[in-house]
């Protein structure tokens, strides 16, 4: 019937569904992309922090002499370290496994040489640049984090011991105190790395979300303006064809064409004329809906009155002893806009005429029902199935595929009808109880 399947849509929102683990893969790969981003620019940050603290520490006013050269030495290549791999991050290119590895190992190893040079054990270096290299194991997972933290513990004892220096019971709780400070960082940083991961990763989940059920709106928006560009072509072709064609056989025939075939072209182009008025409102009142300029203005309404001008508008079309009208004494008036009540119950009549045969009547009635009136459109035409009962009333959606159907329209009356209703008030939905036809009912507060 009118208004119809998007058996179509749904084929396509599900092809478009189909490649889900290639989503996923897309969606891991982006989160570890975005992670190592992340960890690298803030281990760049520490990186400069301990560069600028040991290049301060070392050459401090006051501070021994001895070694200092060799200390320059060794910052100076550092910050050329650094500097390579702060413009590497610029050109936004991240580190492999074993670049990561070799950039670790050069951090403490520089750490360890600072460390050896500046007194041992004694060192400020121990703290400043192993706790920086170790929290700076947030790269890796929490079990790397340890493993960082244990080989540095065993460095910086064997530089310590290497410098000369004893574990005496005051050298031995420092370096306890230190080792103690070691492992709280990689516990602490790779515990925090863990939860960073997990929240931003659920934020690009989100956000990756939110992007594909965009990207599916803006293709069922594309799918909708191809299915009306086709309906349309088809829809307006048909009878301006008709139009011209009786047009030209006027103009060319003139005073010798018969005068029932005169007869004819006139009902024919009458008939098609008032098809393109009905598509015309109809669409131009799904655009007042679409950008919310519509409005209804609400009041008391004879359905007598609605019904004869209803009737009116397809009597050029159809016998008029083909409607059946009814309305009840208790259900003469209802609380309605009486423009957009006629548009509806034009569009419920013409769905009808289209759907039935044209022996069959279309039925028009009336009653009271509680506070509220029910008018029922009925026909004896295909029953509806049951799975469409609801998608009739989706904005361009045919039971019948638009390539093979038979009936004209865009399949935006039913649509037009429920919206128009709905705002009035009211409610509209489908009797199809019986084996053949089907019954549009409304309902609308009455007024007495």
């Amino acid at each position: 019937m009118a208004g119809a399947p998007a058996e179509s849509a749904a084929a396509a929102r599900s092809s478009t569904n189909t490649p889900k683990i290639g989503r996923t893969d897309e969606l891991r790969d982006v989160l570890e992309r975005d992670r190592r981003q992340g960890t690298e620019r803030i281990i760049e940050l520490g990186r400069w922090f301990v560069l600028v603290f040991a290049a301060v520490t070392a050459n401090f006013p006051g501070q021994p002499s001895q070694g200092r050269a060799e200390i320059d030495l060794i910052l100076g290549g550092w910050a050329l370290f650094n500097l390579a791999q702060t413009l590497a991050l610029v050109a936004h290119t991240i580190p492999n496994a074993w670049m990561r590895y070799g950039m670790t190992a050069v951090d403490i190893i520089v750490a360890t040489a600072l460390v050896y040079l500046t007194g041992g054990f004694s060192s400020n270096f121990g703290i400043t640049f192993y706790v920086v290299i170790i929290a700076s194991s947030l790269r890796y997972s929490l079990v790397g984090s340890l493993v960082n933290a244990t080989i540095i513990s065993l460095l910086y004892l064997g530089s310590g011991l290497a410098d000369g220096g004893t574990l005496s019971a005051a050298t031995g709780d420092s370096f306890a105190s230190h080792l103690f400070l070691y492992f709280v960082v990689a516990l602490t940083t790779g515990l925090l790395s863990r939860e960073m991961i997990r929240a931003r990763e659920k934020q690009l989940t989100h956000t990756f979300e939110l992007e594909h059920s965009a990207i599916l709106e803006r293709q069922d928006v594309d799918r909708v303006k191809s299915d009306f560009m086709m309906l349309a072509s088809h829809e307006l072709r048909t009878p301006l064809t008709k139009i011209k064609a009786w047009l030209t056989l006027m103009h060319e025939a003139g005073d010798k064409l018969p005068e029932d075939a005169r007869a004819e072209g006139f009902a024919e182009l009458r008939q098609e004329t008032e098809h393109l008025a009905r598509l015309t409102e109809n669409l131009l009142s799904i655009a007042q809906l679409e950008s919310g300029e519509i409005r209804i203005k609400s009041s008391a309404v004879s359905l007598d009155d609605i019904f004869t001008d209803v009737l009116s508008r397809f009597v050029e079309t159809t016998d008029r002893s083909r409607f059946l009208c009814k309305v009840d004494d208790k259900a003469q008036h209802v609380l309605a806009d009486p423009d957009r009540l006629a548009l509806v119950l034009s569009c419920l009549v013409d769905n009808a005429i289209k759907f039935s045969p044209e022996t069959e009547p279309v039925e028009m009635a009336a009653t009271k029902v509680g506070s509220k009136v029910q008018i029922a459109i009925s026909d004896h035409g295909r029953r509806i199935p049951d799975n469409q009962v609801e998608r009739v009333f989706a904005s361009f959606y045919q039971v019948e595929s638009p390539l093979v159907r038979q009936r004209e329209g865009f399949g935006v009356g039913l649509y037009l009808a429920r919206q128009l209703i709905e705002r009035m008030g009211g409610d509209i939905w489908i009797d199809n109880a019986h084996v053949r036809g089907n019954t549009f009912i409304i309902a609308l507060p009455g007024h007495v």
